[in-house]
């Protein structure tokens, strides 16, 4: 499980809830976390901003150290 997987077992959420919240299926979420398909900027956005405002740079695995936006 990547860092969008992590992110979402830390806020429990499924996804299929997840991705209702960025407006795409349960298997596009699946395929994020088993990176097998990739983002596009816009969803890495709503992703960023569903969890809390972290990095996109986090959510790609960029940067390790989990910084939220203020």
């Amino acid at each position: 499980m990547n860092v969008i997987g992590a992110e979402r077992t830390r806020y429990g959420w499924t996804q299929k809830e997840v991705g209702e919240m960025v407006g795409v299926a349960a298997s596009t979420v699946r395929a994020w976390e088993n990176d097998i398909g990739s983002c596009k900027a816009s969803q890495l956005i709503a992703l960023s901003n569903i969890f809390g405002g972290v990095s996109v740079d986090y959510l790609l695995g960029i940067e390790e150290e989990r910084r939220v936006r203020r």
